[in-house]
C-alpha cells in the first residue's frame, strides 16, 4: 500500500500559504508603509489606530516580534477596541509559537466566534500542529463567515478534509468553488494534486481539460496528463497521450518547437515512446 503523504507535506504540495503571505506587501512597499505610519506617529504618538496599522504592516512582512511590540502598545492605549487577539495569534503563528498562537486565538474566538481571519488563522495553526480535523472545522467556519472566500481558503479546506480522511468532502469543496470561479487554475491544480495524492485517477484526469484551456501553452499539461496516465498504470492510454504530444510538438512552427521547454518535452515524449532521440551534433568552427 502506498503511504499517504502527511498533512503538512500535502499542504505544501498544493502551495498553501499563511494568510499573511498572500497579503504581504513587497519589500520596498513594506518599508514605505512603515515610514509613512512612523512619520504620522511623530505627530500623534498615542494614536492606537496608527499603532494597529503598524502592527498589521509588520505581520504582513512576517516581522512578528516587532508586531507583538506594537500590539502591546495598542492594548495599553485602547484596550478592547481593536482585534489584537487575532493579530497576536497571527504573529505567534508566523513566529512558530503554535501552542501559544492556538491559546491566544481560542480566547479571541470565544468572544468573536465568526471572525473570518481569526478562524482561518487558527485553522493554519492546526495545520502546523498536524490536526487536520480541527483545521477543517475552522476553515469550514471561516468559509461560512466570509462573504467572498478566496481560493487560498478553499484550498486550505480541501487539503484539510483530504487529510482528515474525508476525500469526498475535499472534492466537493473544490468543485463548488470551481462552479462559481470559472475554473481558476490554482483551484484546478489544487484538485489535481489532492486527487493524485489519493490515487483517484479518473477525478484527477478530469481536471486536465480546464488546465489546458487556461494555460498560456497547452504542452506542459499534455505532458503532465501523459505522466499521470503512466503513473496510473494505463499503458495504452499513456502511450496515446505521449504520441499526441509528440505529433502536436512536431507540428508547431520551428520557433515554437525549438524553445527549451518544448525541446525537452519532445525528448520526454520520444523517450516514453521508445523512439531514438539523437543528440544534436556540434560541428567545430573551421579555422
Amino acid at each position: 500500500m502506498t503511504a499517504q503523504p502527511s498533512f503538512q507535506s500535502l499542504a505544501a504540495a498544493v502551495f498553501l500559504t499563511v494568510f499573511t503571505a498572500s497579503e504581504s506587501p513587497g519589500h520596498g512597499a513594506y518599508h514605505d508603509l512603515v515610514d509613512k505610519i512612523t512619520t504620522e506617529l511623530k505627530t500623534n504618538p498615542d494614536d492606537a489606530v496608527l499603532h494597529y496599522k503598524l502592527a498589521e504592516a509588520h505581520a504582513g512582512h512576517e516581522e512578528w516580534q516587532v508586531c507583538l511590540v506594537e500590539i502591546d502598545r495598542v492594548e495599553r492605549q485602547a484596550p478592547g477596541i481593536h482585534p489584537t487577539g487575532y493579530l497576536r495569534g497571527l504573529a505567534l503563528l508566523i513566529g512558530g509559537k503554535y501552542e501559544q498562537a492556538k491559546d491566544t486565538l481560542d480566547g479571541f474566538l470565544s468572544a468573536h466566534p465568526t471572525h473570518t481571519e481569526a478562524l482561518a488563522t487558527r485553522g493554519r495553526v492546526f495545520v502546523k500542529l498536524d490536526r487536520p480535523g480541527d483545521a477543517a472545522a475552522d476553515f469550514e467556519a471561516a468559509m461560512k463567515s466570509s462573504a467572498a472566500p478566496g481560493s487560498e481558503l478553499v484550498m486550505d479546506l480541501a487539503v484539510a478534509y483530504q487529510q482528515a480522511g474525508k476525500p469526498e468532502e475535499s472534492s466537493r469543496v473544490v468543485d463548488e468553488a470551481l462552479k462559481s470561479s470559472n475554473d481558476i487554475p490554482s483551484l484546478l491544480e489544487c484538485a489535481l494534486k489532492i486527487e493524485t495524492a489519493a490515487g483517484r485517477w479518473d477525478s484527477a484526469l478530469s481536471r486536465f481539460e480546464g488546465l489546458q484551456m487556461n494555460a498560456p501553452r497547452p504542452e506542459p499539461w499534455m505532458a503532465k496528463r501523459a505522466e499521470l496516465l503512466t503513473k496510473a498504470g494505463r499503458v495504452d492510454d499513456a502511450r496515446m497521450a505521449w504520441s499526441e504530444l509528440r505529433v502536436h510538438l512536431i507540428s508547431l512552427p520551428s520557433l515554437d518547437r525549438g524553445t527549451p521547454q518544448n525541446s525537452l518535452l519532445l525528448s520526454q515524449a520520444k523517450q516514453a515512446l521508445g523512439e531514438p532521440n539523437p543528440k544534436p551534433v556540434s560541428i567545430p568552427p573551421t579555422s
